[in-house]
């Protein structure tokens, strides 16, 4: 029976005890029928006529209760929904995680709150949040991360990232799921757990109670925690992408960056009478020296000071002239500190001893 059948059923009941109203709106039926009832058993005892107001005021609580909880819910979501908007705006994994724990109880409503990567087979804290007692929490992450939550057989979080479901704990402290130390160290009574499972795949565990409230969580608490979680971990995957993105854009600036000045100081390279062969073959190292990853080259060890300061100056793309000028030293002297250069080296010429250099420094070309 829909409820629209239930009122009409219920205008029924009032209208045959007397009722002249039309029985569209509930209160007005509510009260009408209330009404009629106590005017027909006003002779009864009075004790159950204050038995039926009774139930008539508990139906009003529990009409004031599901309104509120529906407000809370929506009110939830929509705090979920502004804390995961917060949260895509950062771009270090790093400070995305140090921001997750906060962030789940400002949007969940929760006080305390623990974020677990998934490490092997067992979840090791990152971020504890503790409302308004800081150092508290950096007590419980030490003391979580010196002993990591195992993933053994029968504890919730092993079954929940198996089933890849939130769970919700009562009785903690006797619970047989529980990690012992969890309840020890946390104090809990009373959680809600979560997994992180961008795309499919789990990389971390979410804990929150409302310890500092003293109240139990309940089934809206595990959903509303589920539901940060699967955002953030679309978040955290995001942040992460985007950091590898920008350290190989910064990796193909380094290549760019060297390359160009390999390929300066090979444009700028003096003549050398060699023979054809041999200068395909230094063209072909030099190439090498580009492409290739890093070897050995102890240049501290093989060159002076000065040796050292010249061959920075040719890695910079400076000419013999520019280097004699800053270095207020004739450029026959330069032109003789570059040949030594070469030789001490083992480099055919002015380009690879420019990528031996590059590599020696840690800039890969």
């Amino acid at each position: 029976m829909d409820s629209d059948d239930r009122l009409a059923g219920a205008a029924d009941a009032a209208r045959a005890l007397g009722w002249s109203g039309e029985g569209g709106d509930v209160d007005d039926l509510a009260e009408g029928l209330a009404d009629r009832l106590r005017e027909q058993l006003k002779d009864l005892d009075e004790r159950y006529v204050a038995a039926l107001d009774a139930l008539v005021d508990l139906h009003e609580v529990r009409a004031e209760r599901a309104a509120r909880e529906e407000q809370r819910r929506a009110e939830t979501l929509t705090r979920i929904h502004d804390a995961l908007a917060r949260l895509r705006l950062i771009e270090s994994p790093e400070k995305l995680l140090e921001r997750s724990t906060p962030e789940a109880c400002a949007a969940c409503g929760f006080d305390r709150a623990v974020l677990y990567r998934l490490s092997g087979s067992k979840l090791v804290a990152e971020s504890f949040f503790v409302e308004g007692d800081p150092e508290w929490a950096a007590e419980l992450l030490a003391a979580s991360r010196a002993d990591p939550l195992p993933l053994d057989q029968g504890l919730n979080e092993t079954e929940a990232l198996r089933r890849k479901r939130p769970v919700m704990i009562h009785d903690a402290q006797n619970h047989p799921g529980v990690y012992h130390s969890l309840g020890r160290v946390y104090k809990v009574f009373s959680y809600v757990g979560a997994p992180i499972i961008p795309e499919g795949r789990v990389i971390g565990f979410l804990h929150a109670d409302h310890y500092l409230k003293g109240r139990n969580v309940d089934e809206f608490d595990r959903d509303a925690l589920f539901a940060f979680a699967e955002g953030f971990g679309f978040a955290f995957e995001r942040a992460v992408l985007l950091s590898r993105l920008q350290a190989q854009a910064a990796e193909v600036n380094r290549l760019l960056a060297s390359t160009e000045a390999v390929v300066r100081n090979y444009v700028d390279a003096e003549v050398e009478l060699v023979r054809a062969t041999d200068a395909q073959l230094a063209a072909g190292r030099t190439t090498a020296a580009v492409l290739l990853g890093p070897r050995d080259a102890p240049v501290d060890e093989l060159l002076t000071r000065r040796e050292r300061e010249v061959l920075r100056l040719m890695a910079a793309g400076a000419t013999n002239s520019a280097i004699a000028e800053q270095l207020v030293v004739s450029e026959g002297t330069v032109k003789s500190h570059v040949k030594r250069i070469l030789r001490r080296l083992g480099a055919r010429n002015r380009v690879e001893a420019t990528s031996i250099y590059l590599r020696s420094v840690g800039e890969r070309p």
